[in-house]
């Protein structure tokens, strides 16, 4: 039973397991590598959208280190100098480890010009690089250790990056978080950049045996890897990511410097509205025609004299924006913050946010907009912001107290009914289990920004468990409070080292759910 309708008919659980190490894989370019046809990007978007990257991989990969010596300008003192300027807390600096999601930002300028953030030995708030540079580009750190693989999971479902970098060590080899982490991008579609890092420290013999294991492990999931060791292979490899099929592959050394410049230039000539017209953009997944088969919906607007009437929009004009946080601040009010899927609102503009613990939504307008410390007239889609916003019900106060993470704001007009529930159907497989999966076994589902524990109520008529590489038909009720879903959303389940992947292929409506 195939769970993905696209370039998924391999096997995700021998991916995953995959231990093999091809010894006579070459340190060069395959002749067979392509230059994906994208649509040439519109440059007054590529300036409104940020590109999001996060960079995942497995503990000790120098993630952190990496995204310190871009940002700063600097090399690293081999001791791990440049990943200070991204810890949050003590631990991590005293570990150095990250536990948490940290973000950083980058600028370029229009001659494609990094514009440093560093002067006179401080960092520049990112609010005043902003406002100079033409290209924004922000880097999520996420952590490596599996103790806090349910930060990473909601770092790559929930703040939807538009690529992922995956760290390796080229003195380390392919670990096996690695290959979650790999496996699960590939899952939810999203482009993948790899970084071998450490080549200055890493034994000739070692650094070519953990190529070949890299480039084996991008076969198996249908990707052609593109070693990229020049300026020219960077340019052509940012051309390619939006088609998803090539994955450039770049030798690092945050202590020398090699390969920095061509990951610099891949960051500034990737174009997020390619990866946006593409399709291929996390925030544009839920909506592609590939996922959601409907290409316009029918609303139900009122004339004013009591009757109504029915019209349709294009799905691609409906506000869609996910919430990953919810702030209270003095003296502005509620403020919400997320990426736009689809649609375009200004200041002023109704809106409807949900659902709540009740399964209910909720008038608001909104007061105020911001983007990278910057006011906003209008959010377009793929901009993350910060939104004000103020209930249309005076008597009903928004806090935090009511509204959370992994709740939508949608345009007022829309009928939810068919999208709120707690239970749903999906195709998922299993990546990693180490008995069976039953009827009450209860994963936490991370889909968008829902993080929530489900509990799968049923299994397809024809199996009774479901154990690593399955796939199957399961039915899952939310344990807590309805969430907004849509048919083709894929989410990640897991329970301790327990892992899967799904897609939704039916919200059953909360009057046919039974408690």
């Amino acid at each position: 039973m195939e769970v993905y309708e696209r370039r998924n008919s391999f096997s995700l659980a021998a991916d995953v397991d995959a231990t093999a190490v091809d010894h006579k894989e070459d340190l060069h370019v395959s002749n067979q590598d392509e230059e994906a046809n994208v649509t040439t990007p519109e440059t007054n978007q590529d300036t409104l959208r940020t590109l999001r990257l996060a960079f995942v991989g497995n503990v000790d990969s120098g993630k952190s280190s990496l995204i310190g010596t871009l940002i700063k300008g600097e090399l690293d003192d081999g001791r791990g100098s440049s990943r200070q300027a991204i810890f949050r807390h003590k631990h991590e600096v005293e570990s150095g480890r990250t536990s948490s999601v940290a973000t950083a930002y980058l600028g370029f300028d229009e001659q494609g010009e990094q514009i440093l953030s560093k002067r006179a030995g401080k960092l520049i708030p990112w609010g005043e690089l902003a406002k100079i540079a033409h290209k924004r580009i922000q880097l999520i750190d996420l952590a490596g250790h599996e103790k806090y693989l349910k930060t990473t999971v909601f770092g790559l479902t929930g703040m939807q990056p538009d690529v992922v970098v995956v760290v390796v060590g080229a003195n380390m080899g392919v670990k096996r978080m690695t290959k979650e982490h790999l496996a699960i991008a590939v899952a939810l579609e999203i482009p993948i950049v790899v970084a071998l890092t450490k080549i200055d420290i890493a034994p000739k013999n070692v650094a070519k045996e953990t190529l070949a294991t890299v480039r084996q492990a991008l076969r198996r999931y249908g990707k052609m890897a593109m070693l990229v060791k020049t300026t020219e292979q960077a340019v052509t490899a940012a051309k390619s990511i939006p088609s998803n099929r090539i994955t450039p592959i770049l030798p690092i050394s945050n202590v020398t410097g090699d390969g920095l410049e061509n990951l610099r230039r891949i960051l500034c000539d990737t174009s997020p509205s390619a990866l946006f017209k593409a399709g291929l953009s996390a925030s544009t997944l839920a909506t592609t025609k590939s996922m959601n088969q409907e290409e316009s919906i029918t609303i139900a607007t009122s004339t004013g004299a009591g009757d109504s009437k029915k019209k349709a929009i294009s799905v691609s004009d409906v506000v869609e924006m996910p919430i990953d946080e919810t702030y209270q601040v003095p003296g502005v009010g509620f403020i919400l913050a997320g990426t736009l899927m689809t649609g375009s609102f200004k200041v002023n503009d109704a809106l409807q946010i949900g659902p709540d613990y009740n399964g209910q939504f909720h008038k608001v307008t909104v007061r105020s907009m911001e983007s990278m410390y910057m006011p906003l007239k209008e959010l377009v889609p793929g901009q993350t912001a910060a939104v004000a916003v103020r209930s249309v019900n005076k008597k009903f106060v928004l806090s935090r107290l009511t509204f959370r993470k992994g709740m939508i704001l949608l345009s007022p007009e829309i009928k939810v009914d068919d999208y709120v529930s707690r239970v749903f159907e999906a195709r998922v497989v299993i990546l990693h289990h180490q008995t069976t999966v039953t009827v009450g076994y209860q994963p936490m589902v991370n889909c968008r920004t829902i993080r929530q524990t489900a509990e799968i109520i049923s299994i397809e008529s024809n199996q009774e468990v479901i154990r690593t590489g399955d796939r199957a038909l399961v039915r899952f009720r939310f344990i807590h409070s309805p969430e907004f879903l849509k048919k083709g959303m894929r989410f990640v389940f897991r329970d301790g080292q327990a892992k899967g992947i799904g897609k939704v292929v039916r919200v059953v409506p909360a009057q046919h759910c039974e408690d």
